[in-house]
């Protein structure tokens, strides 16, 4: 029997009154009463209502001003302008020595010397809110308490901690909850309360998931962690977070079959021994729990999988979620106060365990370093070799993401040349494997396709070299180098001669894209090559890909000295190369006036969003064109458009010329949206299919002449229900490197000229082969396996199977995509192919051969 409506009442009242959620029994009585609590800063107890980013941080420079025990740093700003903090604990004289610490802890980490460095992290998902409330509690308490455990643990190590690590999340989800909180909350999981909208509050300001972002490195959160995280090399950390409300409590270790292959069996080991503090924990507090189930520790991009292959020893905390204040479950009613005394309980857990093993911790540590050189010693390998591909652009951007996770990078001195690719000076660095992080360039780096577990939490790959597309080699030797790098080199833009026949923009540059959307907002009149093309410089002749662009300055709205300008100010803010053609006529290829070198349309571009399509997919997007495109992206709620607009106001899809759908469940979308997306294409709008949206449009009435429905599957053999669970996911394929072969002469593989990439495959979609053999620019290699897991069934299906198509319908023309093209913002290597969609839609053509009579 559920507990009546006043007995919640009373119950969260009572949370507030204690004001001390988790926290040990006598601890209002044997505290420094000259430290605030956080409901005497904030005006609410934890767990009475959820705190807002801005509360949190009022409430830690509170405590900082009112204690020697706590000293508190700024150490970037989110998306939208949130400071993100980091507050230490300890002793007067420890924090005193704060910055000698931090300057030492790279050379103690590696000779075994103290004190153990605890890191206690909350909240990377926004919605997930009893961890940053619980921040609060455990700071009063490490602060305040003058118990003698506490006075130890501020004497014997040093504990830091990050409160909020998703704030623009955070922010949304507490608006959220807080707005709909009535004084007689509602526990019915169906209640708007417990019902955010999308995209909700997990997610950062750009809708990512920033417990992926550990190893790419995409977002300000994720930046300003990473580099404190190095510089303290902490022993244990953890990454508190929630859960759906059936269930309990979870603590690492997780499903023993699924950990990280690279992951050291100590680390295992000690990991099972701090264990026995939080089940000690939460057996006094009478709260079920449970390990070894659900959550794998696998991919190194998570928040308690990084540490465990970088020195440290991660822990994850799952606490069953009350979703906003007060929530019905079948272990009966859970207030948001019973979720964050959890959550202090393992935080408080994890910092009396790491006191406990402190010495084994550190001298954990100290033997992990130095297996890192034994290991590149016993396996032969002198390290790996990474060149630009010709792209110094996307180079550059590796080579950020390296430096950050403190990873020694090399510039070669000499010329290499390694499978027929030169390596020369300025193009190509050297990745030394004698060096701390060993580890985790492997894991960086590693191409599985035979793995011993079929079943994944998220992906089950994630080479850098193939999301980048960049050329990496492991040598036995390495070449001469210089001193390792501290800063990614920026290479000043190549003056411009003041005059050019025409300017030519190679189009196989990162920047590429981005230039070109500025000079189609500027209204210049842009060619796009769609052949191969040789123009004269005065350096001589240079070969050029498809989709290279030519601007003429005689038929420019700029005069050709500003033309000029411009171009020299977009090539040094894009990191691109600009050619001066001196002649017209061409060594090889069409001429400079072709017909072949048509000119470029702006693209006037608007997504669908809304409930049922994935934020993630969206956000992806989103943050593409706003910060990697630098162009504005209308996005329109799929109601919108469903329920009409005002009498006299102009439809929501007039003016676009192309049109994404997201990936996601279009179940939702009514029979009226799909008249309209019919008629936007009949009409010659250009829709841009991703991921499940294929599906979707592949079900408009289009005049789709497709070659053969997919086979249906045959009868299935028996399979025991206890089976399910693993069959779903090992059919799902959570995340692999998939080899796609492109047909370089087609608009939307130009800039390939290799003619293959590797694109990130995810979900169980495949798209539906057309009749019309032109319309496929690129399909699965025979053989499409490159890194992470493929079952045999997904293999079958999917070798030589349609991975990117083009459908004209008249004057429209739709493009399914199967593959997420800006996967988490770091598949640098297949951004090109979403660019393309936008800016060359419009040279497709019409592919009908002559009809035999």
């Amino acid at each position: 029997m559920y507990r009546s409506a006043l007995s919640v009442i009373l119950l969260l009242a009572a949370a507030s009154l204690h004001g001390a959620p988790g926290l040990p029994s006598g601890f209002i009585e044997q505290r420094d009463v000259s430290i605030p609590s956080p409901g005497e800063v904030l005006g609410f107890e934890p767990g009475a209502r959820h705190p807002r980013n801005d509360e949190i941080v009022r409430y830690f420079e509170t405590l900082a001003a009112a204690t020697d025990r706590v000293r508190i740093e700024v150490t970037g700003h989110s998306h939208d302008g949130r400071p993100l903090l980091l507050a230490y604990f300890g002793s007067p004289e420890r924090l005193t020595q704060l910055d000698d610490l931090r300057a030492g802890r790279r050379a103690a980490s590696r000779a075994g010397e103290g004190p153990p460095v605890i890191w206690l992290g909350y909240s990377v998902h926004g919605n997930e809110a009893s961890g940053a409330s619980a921040s609060l509690v455990t700071a009063w308490y490490l602060a305040a308490s003058e118990s003698v455990e506490a006075r130890a643990w501020r004497d014997e190590v040093l504990v830091i901690m990050e409160p909020v690590l998703n704030p623009d999340g955070l922010d949304r989800f507490a608006h959220w909850v807080n707005m709909h909180r009535g004084r007689h909350p509602s526990a019915d999981p169906v209640d708007r309360e417990h019902r955010e909208a999308w995209p909700n509050g997990r997610t950062n300001y750009y809708w990512f998931d920033l417990n992926r972002d550990w190893l790419p490195l995409v977002h300000p959160e994720s930046r300003a962690r990473i580099a404190n995280y190095h510089r303290w090399r902490p022993h244990v950390l953890t990454d508190h977070h929630e859960m759906g409300h059936l269930t309990s409590y979870f603590f690492q270790p997780g499903v023993p079959e699924r950990g990280n292959p690279l992951q050291p069996p100590k680390n295992v080991e000690l990991t099972a021994e701090l264990a026995a503090y939080h089940a000690a924990a939460l057996d006094a507090a009478g709260e079920p729990y449970f390990t070894q189930e659900r959550f794998d520790d696998y991919y190194v991009g998570k928040g308690s999988t990084y540490p465990d292959l970088t020195g440290g020893v991660g822990i994850l905390f799952e606490q069953g979620s009350a979703r906003g204040h007060l929530m019905r479950t079948p272990f009966g009613l859970r207030t948001f106060a019973d979720a964050v005394a959890n959550q202090v309980r393992t935080s408080l857990s994890t910092v009396r365990g790491s006191h406990a093993l402190g010495d084994d911790l550190i001298a954990y540590q100290a033997a992990f370093f130095r297996e890192q050189q034994q290991a590149a010693r016993r396996e032969r390998n002198s390290g790996w070799l990474l060149g630009d591909g010709g792209d110094p652009g996307r180079a550059q951007r590796l080579l950020d993401v390296l430096l950050q996770h403190d990873i020694q990078v090399r510039p070669v001195t000499e010329t290499v040349t390694i499978g027929g690719r030169d390596h020369a000076p300025g193009s190509a660095w050297a990745l030394p494997a004698d060096q701390d992080h060993y580890l985790l360039l492997q894991s960086m780096f590693s191409e599985p396709t035979e793995l011993e577990m079929d079943t994944f939490y998220d992906v089950s790959a994630w080479p850098l070299q193939r999301s980048f597309g960049l050329p990496l080699s492991r040598v036995n030797r390495l070449p001469a180098t210089a001193a390792a790098l501290t800063e990614v080199p920026r290479p000043t833009a190549a003056e411009l001669p003041d005059q050019a026949v025409a300017w030519v923009i190679p189009w196989n540059q990162y920047g590429a894209a981005p230039t070109l959307a500025a000079l189609l907002d500027d209204e210049l009149r842009i060619q796009a090559a769609t052949r191969p093309i040789t123009v004269t410089t005065a350096a001589g002749p240079r070969a050029l890909t498809r989709g290279s662009l030519v601007i003429h300055p005689a038929i420019q709205p700029l005069a050709p000295a500003e033309l000029r300008q411009r171009l020299q100010a977009l090539s040094a803010h894009h990191g691109i190369e600009v050619l001066a053609a001196t002649d017209g006529l061409t060594p090889a290829g069409p001429d400079l006036g072709s017909p072949s070198l048509p000119m470029l349309r702006t693209p006037r571009v608007a997504m669908l969003t809304g409930e049922g399509l994935r934020p993630n997919h969206a956000g992806y997007i989103w943050h593409w064109f706003d910060t990697r495109l630098e162009q504005p992206l209308t996005r329109i709620d799929w109601w919108r458009l469903a329920n009409g607009f005002e009498p006299g106001r102009r439809g929501a899809l007039d003016g676009l010329t192309h049109l994404i759908l997201p990936d996601g469940d279009y179940s939702l979308l009514p029979a009226t949206l799909q008249t309209q997306l019919e008629a936007f294409v009949r009409t010659g709008g250009h829709l841009i299919a991703a991921r499940g949206a294929s599906r979707f449009v592949e079900g408009l009435s289009l005049d789709w002449s497709f070659a053969g429905e997919p086979p249906e599957r045959e009868r299935a053999e028996q399979r025991p229900y206890g089976e399910h669970e693993a069959d779903f996911a090992r059919e799902l394929i959570g995340g692999s490197a998939l080899s796609v072969v492109l047909d370089a002469s087609h608009p939307l593989a130009f800039g390939y000229p290799d003619g293959e990439i590797a694109a990130f495959r995810r979900g169980a979609h495949r798209l539906q082969a057309t009749a019309n053999p032109y319309a496929t620019p690129g399909r699965y290699a025979e053989d499409p396996l490159l890194a992470g897991y493929l079952s045999a069934e997904n293999h079958t299906r999917l070798a030589g199977s349609p991975a990117l198509s083009a459908t004209r319908v008249g004057p429209g023309l739709v493009i399914r995509m199967a593959d997420d093209y800006l996967f988490r913002g770091y598949w640098l290597g297949t951004e090109r192919l979403f660019a393309n969609a936008l800016f060359f839609s419009s040279l497709i053509g019409e592919t009908r051969l002559p009809a035999n009579d």
